[in-house]
């Protein structure tokens, strides 16, 4: 399903996004046109409002964020750029990230101030909603709902900033000249409110398919990450378990087909994804923007190619299937689903010091024509059924649980990768020990393979605390260097923030 965004509701995208930032990103003056008593009236100003809510995830949280006017990637595949899967072709503020120079007035600014910026512009928005909406003259059932994805919304935007930077301020009311100063809560209190928020919108939403608008499941997706974060395993279970009893979800039958715009539509295993337009028009060479950014601007790492299993089920370095002169023969699907091996594109010479390019989302006649289109409809997925599976075993795992469902949760997203059964194990090579050092390993480099440029991996590393061990021993020669040291884990906070607001301290390893 493609959200069309008409005149009328792009106008409200707009206003929610003007009203919602100033100069203080915290900060927005009273007396706008949504606050008037000219708006809130109806269920079409409401369903407007929320479409423009929703617009903000599309048209700022992804699709505009680019931190690189040449054309770099887009901050939702960026995040890559900062681990062990993937380097930058151009010389941009994730970079600076990914070799260990944070600097909230370096070149890094516009990357640490931009989601900042995009998530409280988000949340001001969201705010602005949940203040209003009882304005509206409308059944309690439908308000409830809308009240339910809003505060998903606001949850989601929230997790992005506790994830990133740790300490952050709480606003639950929209801002105006008397609130606008708030301090910092900690990293626990923000993920706290988060669940608070997440457990009302369960009660709140529908359990069904996923359609466009939030539903249970989302909510219930995102708790049980939130839940990982916070080491809560048996809870994050739970709520896991919960989206897999549904039944309203499963596994797409083709890996492939997710990041298709044809695979997309009614596709049983998105939960929650942005809804992106086709934009019209073409350009000769480019590649595709929602993949890889223009020209080809990330890359995979060989460390990321080397960690797709070969078709027995051993690494590269177990395996006599391996064959180095021939890289991707007998291996894992999902190599192939993820990377090509040369330049795919014949106008342009995509120089990979890998050897490898992305082609995760491309389709085949994209691919070898001298023009390609400048964007295309494919939507970002964020949350998806085989990350329920394994977020369910790794909270199993963790909680020294183990027992044959959390080995049917990964032997099915394994399973999907070759296109059988998970029952099927005399066709893929299903994981069988219960012993829980191999299965945290397996778990962990099964969603490095099965979530490469979705977002993951940066966020994995950080949560499992492991970044400084995994991150400073790749040094990518002679790709690109990483460094990760403690301070890490929480970015600086923007500059121009800490100079707009007197309550706000920057984090301590920053000072």
């Amino acid at each position: 399903m493609r959200i069309i965004f008409l005149n009328k509701i792009m106008l409200v995208v707009i206003i929610l996004t003007l009203m919602s930032c100033s100069d203080n990103f915290l900060d927005k003056q009273p007396g706008d046109a949504l606050s008037s008593g000219t708006f809130w009236k109806t269920e079409a100003d409401a369903q407007m409002a929320l479409t423009g809510i929703y617009g903000q995830l599309q048209t700022n949280f992804l699709s505009e964020i680019t931190f690189d006017k040449n054309g770099g990637p887009k901050l939702f595949q960026a995040w890559d750029e900062m681990t062990d899967n993937a380097y930058g072709a151009r010389d941009n503020g994730f970079r600076d990230l990914a070799i260990g120079s944070p600097n909230p007035d370096g070149q890094s600014k516009n990357a640490i101030k931009g989601l900042y910026a995009v998530c409280y512009v988000g949340i001001n928005s969201c705010n602005e909603f949940l203040e209003n909406i009882d304005k509206v003259v409308v059944s309690d059932n439908v308000k409830n709902v809308w009240i339910g994805e809003v505060l998903f919304i606001r949850s989601y935007f929230y997790y992005y900033l506790a994830a990133t930077y740790g300490d952050v301020p709480i606003r639950l009311v929209a801002s105006t000249v008397e609130n606008q100063y708030t301090a910092k809560s900690s990293q626990a209190e923000v993920f706290a409110q988060i669940l608070t928020d997440l457990n009302t919108a369960i009660q709140y939403l529908p359990s069904a398919t996923y359609d466009g608008h939030v539903k249970k499941e989302a909510a219930l997706a995102l708790k049980a990450k939130i839940l990982l974060y916070t080491k809560k395993y048996k809870e994050a279970a739970m709520a896991a378990k919960e989206v897999m009893d549904g039944g309203q979800y499963q596994l797409s039958a083709k890996y492939e087909n997710l990041f298709l715009e044809a695979g997309q539509d009614a596709n049983p295993e998105i939960i929650f994804s942005i809804k992106m337009t086709n934009v019209p028009g073409e350009s000769p060479g480019h590649s595709v923007q929602t993949v890889i950014g223009f020209w080809g601007n990330l890359h995979p790492t060989r460390n990321l190619v080397d960690s797709y299993e070969c078709s027995d089920g051993l690494s590269i370095e177990e395996s006599p299937l391996y064959d180095n002169t021939k890289p991707t023969l007998n291996r894992d699907p999902r190599l192939l689903a993820t990377v090509f091996e040369g330049n795919w594109n014949p106008l342009v010479e995509i120089k990979s010091k890998s050897g490898f390019v992305f082609s995760k989302g491309i389709t085949a006649n994209v691919m070898n024509t001298l023009v390609q289109p400048i964007n295309d409809g494919t939507d970002f997925i964020h949350i998806r059924y085989a990350d329920v599976l394994l977020m369910y075993a790794e909270a199993k795992i963790e909680d020294n649980d183990i027992d044959q469902t959390v080995l049917d949760a990964i032997n099915k997203v394994r399973a999907r990768a070759y296109g059988v059964d998970y029952t099927d194990v005399a066709n893929y090579p299903a994981v069988i020990s219960k012993d829980p050092v191999t299965l945290r390993a397996k778990i962990r480099n099964e969603r490095r393979v099965e979530f490469p440029l979705e977002n993951s991996r940066y966020f994995d590393l950080k949560r499992w605390g492991i970044a400084e061990q995994v991150l400073n021993g790749f040094n990518g020669d002679p790709v690109s260097k990483r460094v990760f040291l403690p301070k890490h884990y929480k970015w600086p906070l923007p500059q121009d923030a800490l100079d707009k607001n007197p309550l706000l301290e920057q984090n301590p390893d920053y000072k």
